[in-house]
Parts: structure tokens; sequence; C-alpha cells
């Protein structure tokens, strides 16, 4: 009865809410001025548009973020930087009763409107500077043949403005749910089922009818995440420019001067003249001078105009770079999984993480270990290009709808003992990669991915999990989450094999489960061996996802014990001497509060000697930031 008192208590107690030791806060940027990347404390990012609200030189910028604390932001901006992009410092929030689907934008006079979908109605709001407020002005509702729009972009024009709406065609996706063991995105032909999702435009200008203003309701797939007008030069004064699901940026030539008349879709072309594909998923796009702002998961991207058009009669931009904020934190993307090592040999260590948008980051320390400053992240390259692991047409579970995010998980170890770091990483796929590094200790130099294989087949085990590696004795160890849901041991053969080491146990013999459910609740475990307790033994330090349920389905950890609705919650694993190991606890601040950096798809989390009187955890949140959290000070008592 007391048992499960305890476990009612644990239950019912529990809040979906971060939790960090007071005072914690995020590594920051080490770099001049502390700038780095722009990112809210959220998954995705909507930038509503611009305007002059403090009079500098260049416009300020109005950001929505949502999968986390949903806001309107405003930031100003203080400088370009020499790479072309804007500059702007910490943000602000506006008072505002919509956090998304809105559109603003200054006329001549000055005057900054806010427009937003309100299920079916749109809402005109004023901006008012000094209270840093947007006011209702008008509420009307919205023409029946605009059903539903999800966003909407505008262009101004001498009767005041003309307004296009994302629509859905109508079609449905794969039915059912992706946590039931019937859950088939792909038939047995390997091809996706259920209809093609896809969205088209809708114009309501200022003067004439409401209509289908794009040439087909097939127009982009899923979702284009938003919608901006281009003033690109002579006769592309009123352009239109989308996002969309896979990254494309979608241009339509406007051909009137009022209203519209669009042309056929182009993708807005790289000056290598093949179409732009953003660095994530998701991307919505915004007007700013000099070219537009994408965002979507992940950080916001300047890309500028170039003036040129490509032979798709396409406009050309230039590649990408990141929008900056001064006073950042460290931003190391979504659902980052960390590792730290000394990867460019200079004694100290430094960060490797990986993301949801399946890119490896290398922050370095500038630092010491025990007061350590890191620079803002580089993308690790490997055969010549930067590493970019993605699930394409059928490597997530939960279907096509999933093909550009990654979840890669990297670990970082001197696999085939020739003194230099190498990289072995899971991912979306529950493949697991190894790229072998043919540099230097001081100029890392990676190898292409290449399979891990046992027995000959493709080592393969459940998606989204970050595999341990050691040496332990005199050989390499590598452990995952295997294709039964278990933790198990591997030994490195050579450079590209390894033998099967058999399934690990916890000291009452029981093996060792992970996952809360089957399909989208299964994996989301990030590994990592550590010797926490410092008596000699490699223990399990591990990242999770709210779903994750270790060591089994009943009384694991987080779920269900902490709660079904909890979030990830970094958890340690002692090793009791004979590589059997102790039931998992979770990691707890000096009161007795659960760790929990934030999120519940699921936690990066490992030990290190970073700081000062380690061994310490080093933890992330979804929305990219991470926390060093000084081991004395944390409790990990059952």
């Amino acid at each position: 009865m007391k048992t499960l008192l305890i476990f009612f208590l644990l239950v019912t107690s529990c809040k979906a809410e971060p939790h960090l030791p007071p005072g914690t806060k995020a590594l920051p940027s080490a770099a001049e001025k502390g700038r780095g990347p722009l990112a809210l404390v959220n998954l995705n990012h909507h930038v509503l548009g611009h305007a002059r609200v403090f009079g500098g030189n260049e416009p300020d910028l109005f950001v929505a973020g949502y999968g986390g604390p949903q806001a309107v932001h405003l930031f100003k901006w203080v400088d370009t930087a020499a790479n072309g992009a804007p500059v702007f410092a910490e943000p602000v929030v506006v008072k505002c009763a919509f956090k998304d689907k809105g559109c603003v934008f200054q006329t001549k006079d000055g005057t900054i409107t806010g427009l937003w979908i309100s299920k079916e109605e749109l809402v005109t709001t004023e901006f008012d500077r000094e209270k840093l407020e947007f006011r209702e002005t008008k509420r009307e509702k919205l023409p029946k043949v605009v059903k539903s729009p999800s966003s909407l972009g505008v262009l101004v024009n001498g009767d005041g403005y003309d307004l296009a709406f994302e629509i859905s065609n109508g079609a449905k996706g794969t039915e059912g749910s992706p946590n039931t063991e019937e859950w088939r995105p792909f038939n047995s032909s390997g091809i996706a089922v259920g209809e093609l999702r896809y969205r088209y435009l809708i114009g309501w200008p200022a003067k004439g009818e409401v209509r289908q203003i794009t040439k087909t309701r097939n127009e982009v797939f899923f979702s284009m995440h938003g919608i901006t007008g281009m003033d690109l030069g002579a006769g592309h004064e009123r352009d239109l420019i989308t996002g969309s699901r896979q990254g494309n940026l979608v241009f339509y030539h406007n051909k009137a001067s009022s209203g519209f008349d669009l042309e056929t879709k182009r993708l807005v072309a790289g000056e290598d003249g093949n179409a732009l594909r953003h660095p994530s998923i998701n991307p919505s796009v915004a007007a700013y001078p000099g070219g537009l702002i994408a965002c979507g998961e992940g950080s916001l991207y300047f890309y500028r105009f170039t003036g040129k058009w490509a032979k798709t009669c396409a406009p050309v931009f230039a590649e990408p770079v990141s929008v900056l904020q001064e006073h950042a934190d460290l931003y190391a993307g979504t659902l980052p999984s960390p590792t730290t090592v000394d990867w460019n040999g200079d004694g100290v260590l430094d960060i490797l993480a990986g993301n949801s948008e399946g890119f490896v980051l290398f922050f370095e320390n500038i630092g010491s270990n025990d007061e350590p400053k890191f620079l803002p992240a580089t993308r690790v390259q490997a055969g010549g290009r930067e590493i970019q692991v993605q699930a394409g047409y059928s490597g997530s579970l939960q279907g096509l709808q999933e093909a550009r995010w990654g979840y890669l998980s990297p670990n970082a170890i001197d696999w085939n003992d020739d003194g230099t770091l190498d990289l072995i990483t899971g991912d979306i796929t529950g493949n697991y990669l190894i790229y072998l590094n043919r540099g230097t200790k001081t100029q890392p130099k990676l190898d292409a991915a290449h399979p891990l294989y046992c027995d000959g087949i493709d080592l393969h085990g459940m998606w989204r999990c970050r595999p341990a590696v050691a040496k332990i004795g005199e050989r390499m160890a590598l452990v995952i989450v295997d294709g039964d849901d278990h933790f198990h041991l591997y030994w490195r053969i050579d450079d590209y094999n390894v033998e099967d080491g058999g399934k690990l146990k916890l000291d009452d013999g029981k093996l060792i489960g992970t996952s809360g459910g089957v399909g989208g609740m299964s994996g989301r475990c990030k590994l990592d061996f550590f010797d926490w307790n410092q008596d000699g033994h490699l223990d399990f330090v591990i990242g999770t996802g709210r779903v994750v349920s270790i060591p089994d389905r009943e009384t694991g950890l987080p779920m269900p014990t902490i709660g079904k609705k909890t979030l990830g919650t970094p958890l340690l694993m002692l090793n009791k001497g004979d590589n059997t190991f102790a039931r998992p606890v979770p990691f707890r601040d000096v009161e007795g509060n659960l760790i929990q950096p934030g999120g519940a798809h699921e936690t990066g989390a490992v030990g290190t000697m970073l700081g000062k009187y380690g061994p310490n955890l080093l933890i992330c949140n979804e929305a990219g930031r991470m926390f060093l959290l000084p081991g004395k000070e944390l409790k990990t008592t059952p």
C-alpha cells in the first residue's frame, strides 16, 4: 500500500513544466558582444514582419514562437554583420491577443498594422509604440471561400492592401495513430499511403472578387508556413514568396499592379541556378530589406537577393546566413544531443552536439575546463561536406511528412585507436554510422559516413537514440537500444564491424527496456558512458523523452512513474561493478526537485568534467539551450 501511495503522489504531483536549479542560466555565446544565431526558446519560429519602431537605419523585427511559450517578440535592429546578416538586440515581448497566424507591415504614413486570423475572422490591430501593444481596431468575417486558412500575406497598394491566404486542398494523410502497432505509413511496396496533402492560395483583393489565385490546388506539399510580398525590382514590385514543409522557397510572379495575376510557381534559386532548400523543416518567410528572412524549426536565416534571375525565371538568392542577436545564448538547434570532447586538440573540452535538423555542431571552448567559454557553433564536415542526416522519403517510422528531420545524436571516441577522435551516430532511421577521422588531433578531417555492421547486417535499433561508446579493458564497447527495445552491448571487431556482446541487465537479472510504447512512443533514448560516482566503473547518464520508460513500461522512468504528461528527464544508472546496473534514478536539485530542462520529445544529457569540481552534468532543452549543472549540487538517491 505504501508503494502504491508513493507512486500515486509522484504521478499526481507531476507538472509538465521545466525545472532547473535556481540561478541556472543557459551557456552564453562568448563571441564579440555575445553575438549568436537568433532563436527564441521555441521549437519553431514565424517571422510576422518588420517595421521601423525604434528609428534605426534598418527596420526592427516581429517574431512569434510556437512549440514552447507562445508570445509575439520585437527585436530591435542594431547592426549589419560583415556577411550581410542583420543583427538585433535581445527581444522584448509585446502585448498581443494573438500569437500566430498573423502578418505585420508598415504603411507609408508610419502606421504599423498587424493582421491576424482568428478562427473564421480577420482581426485588424494597430501597434502602439509607447505601450508596445497591438490594439484591435476591426474584426470581420472571412469570406466563405477562405476556409480555415493557415497563414496570410499582404501586398500594400494605393487602395489599401490585398490579402493572400494559404488554404488546404482537403486531402487526408495516413489514417490512424503512429503510436499503435497497426500504424503503416508505407505499404508493402515501400510507397507512402494516404493522400498527399497540398496547399494553395486564395486572394482577397482590396477591389474585386475573392478567388483562387494559384494555377492549381496542389501547389506546395503539406504546408507553406507563411506568405510574404516581395519588391524585387522593376516589373516585380508585387511578387509573392511562400515557405514550405520540405524547405523549398516558392516564388509567384504577380503581373497585376493591384490585386493578383499570378504566374505558375517557380522555386527560388541559388547562385548555381538550382533551387534553394532551407537548412531545416517548415520555413516560413518574411521580406526584409535586401532579401528575406526564413525560419522554421531552428534559428532565423537571412537570404540576400542578388538582383539576378535564373533561367527558370526565378529570383536568385545567396546562400542563407544566420540572423544574429547580441547577448545570445549558445544555440544548438532543436532537440540537441551533446557530448564533450577535446575536438581540436588544444587541451580543453569542447562541445559537439547533434540536433533534429540533422547537423553535428562544434562549439569551441576558448576558455578552460574549469571556466569554459564557447563560441557559437560551426557545422562539422565529413567527406568534404557538412554532415546532415535526414529521414528522406521512407526513413521516419511516422511517415513521409517527416522527411526533413534527422534527430542526429553523435558520440566521439578514438574508435580505431589511431590517436584521433571519430564520430559514431544514431538518428531518425535507427541506423548507426561511423565517421572515421583521417586528420590530426588539432585538425580533424572526417571520412564520409559508413555503416556499422554486425554479422554482415547494418547495425539497427530503435529510432532517435544515441549510442554509448567507451573502451572497457582492452576492447572498444558500443551500447545501443536494440530492435527488441533493450540495452545491447557490441564489441568492436574492426573499423566497420562489431560482434554481439549480449543484452545488458539490471542487478536483479532483468533486461533493460526503454520505450513507453510502440511506433512514435519508442526510442528517443540518449545513452552516455560516464563514471558518475568516480568508482572506476562506467555508469550510464541517459537523456530521455517523455515517452521513455526505463527499465520497463510498468515502473519505468520518466513514464509512467513520474507521469504520462511529464517532460524529458535526465537519468543515472549506476554500474554495480560487474556490468550489471542499478535501476535508474532521476537527477534532483538540493531541494529534491526533479531536473527537467524542458521539452517532451527528448532531452540530451551527458556527464562531463567541464566546470569546476566535476563530475558535472551537461543537459539541453528542446529549444537548443545548454546548461552546465554542478554535480555537487545534484542528488541521485533513489
